[in-house]
């Protein structure tokens, strides 16, 4: 089965982004043929302005492990009520041999990828599905539902013969749209699940891996931290860099307990993972969250945000833990340093329920879908 991925949001080689699209793919590469198309949005004067697409406007062709990433690229507007009112500027044929047409397209946003599978469906008759992310409803919360770009969305949604999202969140705003959904969480590697994990009990480890960004919310883990009085020896150890690590740094202060690794290895970080004991990252505006899986697989108990990616895939108090402003995370994150064995039992929990988020599990239900799509035809 031939599938045409259309992503934008992946890494390239002049803007880096996160992987999990091509780690995606490269899981179903193993049960279909994958091909990708790039939307890579253009500017030009007066809106040149627009510094974040610059590096897109020459990209060409380039490869990222088996797959050939082709880029595809349209007209971007400033602001998001004029966003894609140009993205009709795409010229499919250019990048479409009809001759070799794909089975199936999976567009893993609604806007732009979904636009253009769209496009690709009204040309050549070729169906799609559409995933939903975080930035999808972020940007359709701001937007007029009789606006122009609205419209653009709405029509997506209205032609995909799958709507997939990857938390419960997203499922119940889908809901309110009209549009029913199905539910895909991302995966994680069979080898991954550390079954005889042993952590040094003679101190508390709290890790954060993260893009460090203000939705991350690692301040409040800081906060806590520095606030915390209790019995137990507390160490917090925070893995990524970004925008707001400066600010972090500094708020940190001279606390000897708190370290910042920066941009560290992938192997590095499992490393951290299998020595932590809680995994704290209460961040919003999370499509899933792949780090909160792979805590969980290095038997950290786990602390996320209320209604945002993993919540509604584990047990709330059982599995993981969620919470929903400052005050709620400081309690409950207090709770689990002062019990240890509260602390071991939601980890050993949280690991026991990771077993139905093998990629072999998911590889099925993306298969799933794509059979039915090809049925449906």
């Amino acid at each position: 089965m031939k599938v045409l991925y259309i992503a934008n949001n992946i890494p390239s080689p002049k803007k880096g982004n996160n992987r999990i699209i091509l780690t995606i793919a490269e899981q179903m590469s193993q049960l279909c043929d994958i091909s990708f198309i790039f939307p890579a949005a253009i500017t030009i004067p007066p809106f040149s302005f627009m510094k974040k697409y610059r590096p897109l406007a020459n990209i060409k062709e380039w490869t990222d492990g088996n797959f050939t990433i082709k880029p595809a690229h349209y007209l971007r507007l400033p602001g998001k009520k004029l966003s894609y009112l140009m993205i009709d500027t795409i010229n499919i044929e250019r990048f479409i041999d009809k001759n070799n047409l794909p089975d199936l397209c999976h567009a893993h946003f609604i806007m732009p990828d979904g636009y253009i599978a769209l496009k690709i469906k009204e040309k050549y008759g070729v169906p799609y599905v559409v995933s939903v992310r975080a930035s999808d409803t972020m940007h359709l919360r701001e937007l007029y539902k009789n606006g122009a770009v609205y419209r653009k969305f709405e029509h997506v949604l209205q032609n995909a013969g799958k709507i997939i999202v990857h938390n419960l969140l997203q499922r119940e705003f889908i809901a309110q749209l009209g549009f029913d959904s199905v539910l895909v969480p991302h995966g994680i590697e069979s080898s991954a699940l550390n079954t005889d994990a042993k952590k040094d009990d003679s101190h508390v480890i709290i890790s954060v891996v993260a893009i460090l960004v203000r939705r991350k919310n690692v301040d409040w883990v800081i906060r806590a931290v520095k606030e915390y009085s209790g019995k137990q020896n507390i160490k917090l150890i925070i893995a990524g860099n970004g925008v707001c690590q400066e600010e972090l740094q500094h708020f940190a202060g001279n606390a000897s307990n708190i370290h910042f690794m920066g941009l560290i290895e992938r192997h590095e970080v499992m490393n951290l993972l299998e020595k932590s004991h809680i995994f704290a990252m209460p961040s919003v505006d999370e499509t899933f969250g792949l780090a909160y899986l792979e805590a969980a697989a290095k038997r950290n108990a786990v602390i996320c945000h209320r209604g945002e990616g993993v919540d509604g895939s584990f047990e709330d108090g059982k599995e993981m833990m969620f919470c929903a402003g400052y005050d709620e995370f400081k309690n409950i994150f207090y709770s689990l340093i002062d019990n240890p064995e509260k602390m071991k039992t939601l980890a050993n929990n949280g690991f026991e329920r990771l077993k139905d988020y093998t990629w072999e599990h998911v590889q099925s239900r993306y298969m799933d879908i794509y059979k039915q799509q090809k049925i449906n035809i």
